[in-house]
């Protein structure tokens, strides 16, 4: 059997792939995913009422961003919105935003339970 030695363009090749292979490496063990749970305990995964919840928007407390979220309005109406709320005072119900061009019943039945209202503040320990 004859042994071919490799020329100096096939060791160059050789070292960078080499160099390539050991980035690719070192990339993926710097980025994997931890091994243990954090010191606050076992993560447990998010139930989607859950996430229902985190994506809730309060019409009488949203701001711009907040509102934008909202399937169907986008910043102008997000805006209409705000500028509504504070001519008019809080919603009594999610229905009241209907008084805000551009925004419909559908527009509501869109949102499902995503958007709600809170109610007033309670004053009941007020002189």
């Amino acid at each position: 059997m004859v042994r071919k030695h490799l020329g100096p363009e096939q060791r160059k090749f050789f070292a960078a792939s080499l160099g390539a292979a050991v980035l690719v490496l070192a990339a993926a063990v710097w980025y994997q995913a931890p091994l243990l749970p954090d010191a606050d305990g076992p993560a447990r995964p998010a139930s989607s009422s859950t996430l229902l919840e985190a994506a809730r928007v309060d019409l009488n407390t949203a701001g711009l961003q907040e509102l934008c979220t909202l399937p169907g309005i986008g910043r102008k109406t997000a805006w209409a919105i705000l500028e509504d709320r504070r001519l008019n005072g809080p919603y009594a119900q999610v229905e009241d935003v209907t008084r805000v061009d551009g925004i419909t019943q559908n527009t509501i039945g869109d949102w499902g339970r995503l958007a709600y209202v809170s109610g007033p503040p309670d004053r009941s320990g007020e002189e």
